[in-house]
């Protein structure tokens, strides 16, 4: 029973995120259409003919109504296809898969440092010596209230220029490429992105623990002579959930970060990609990036609720 609750639970879910989904690409369409400009001019330039700029239009589908225009749109991407850049004179799918995989190495590797960041900050904020609690506190505020991309500067000029101990930006020295050369150029820009979600996932746990040490639990089980590496086990298997909760979230604020610090370190991810493509008011290229960072949002929230449902038997049996 427990086991098709589960799966209740997961296919719910994944209605919501088609429907989300669906809604996303509904905005996403018409929003860059209220940009201001001609698509056609920008791409042909000043110096192209009227006649020349009404071809590359009907050639875009523009001549059309907007309906039939979100409507050819949205059949191209049930069907897989993601259109072409008229820009770059080449299909959108091999211009984002680059910049994709860039994004998400920059994005996993801010989401292990976030992590690892929330683990010590969380116990450690938790600990009897005082003195280290209010440290941890002033970290957790400074790191949420400073900008992404100031922090990301910060650490450019101090750590790159200054301190010439990483790369000042890139994905891989040329001609290498190992991991090693990429976890370098990626140190910075991630660690930039880590530090906000870190602090917020830190005070999660750190709330999530102390409720749970002002409960009789952990002293009861303490009595029962359960090791104090279990009782920490515990602790963190109660506290996960709710962090877990705040990771799924705070993925949107490094995606979004994400858009200036690509463009500090000069990543070609899909920030600078996107930043490039409004510029040329690339219709196909804005929508499809936009509708690829929105669903990548939305999936890590989905599988956010997936493990939590794996971690709280109460969530399997709808009892929360």
């Amino acid at each position: 029973m427990t086991q098709n609750r589960f799966l209740r639970l997961v296919a719910g879910r994944a209605v919501m995120t088609v429907i989300t989904a669906l809604f996303i690409a509904i905005v996403v369409f018409f929003a860059i259409r209220a940009i201001p400009g001609d698509p056609a001019l920008t791409i042909l330039g000043t110096e192209s003919s009227p006649e020349e700029r009404e071809q590359l239009r009907a050639v875009m589908g523009l001549d059309q109504p907007i309906v039939t225009q979100f409507s050819l749109w949205l059949g191209q991407l049930i069907g897989g296809d993601l259109g072409y850049s008229y820009s770059q004179g080449r299909p959108v799918t091999d211009i984002i898969g680059p910049a994709l995989v860039n994004t998400m190495m920059l994005g996993g590797l801010a989401s292990v440092m976030a992590i690892a960041l929330a683990l010590i900050m969380g116990n450690l904020a938790t600990t009897r010596w005082r003195a280290v609690r209010r440290t941890i506190d002033g970290a957790e505020s400074f790191f949420l209230s400073a900008p992404q991309y100031t922090i990301a500067l910060v650490l450019l000029i101090v750590f790159a220029v200054l301190l010439p101990a990483f790369p000042a930006g890139g994905v891989a020295t040329r001609g290498d490429g190992s991991v090693g050369d990429i976890l370098s150029h990626l140190f910075l820009p991630a660690l930039a992105l880590a530090l906000a979600p870190g602090a917020q996932m830190a005070r999660s746990l750190k709330t999530s623990i102390a409720t749970l040490q002002a409960t009789d639990l952990l002293p009861t089980l303490q009595a029962r002579g359960l090791a104090p590496w279990r009782l920490a086990i515990h602790a963190h298997h109660n506290a996960l959930p709710p962090m877990i909760t705040v990771l799924g979230i705070q993925v949107g604020t490094m995606l979004g970060g994400a858009l200036f610090v690509e463009q500090i370190f000069s990543i070609p991810g899909l920030g600078a990609l996107i930043v490039q493509s409004v510029s040329l008011r690339d219709y196909t290229l804005v929508q499809a990036v936009a509708l690829l960072i929105a669903m990548v949002f939305v999936v890590v929230l989905l599988l956010a609720d997936v493990v939590n449902a794996l971690l709280d038997p109460r969530i399997r049996k709808g009892r929360a």
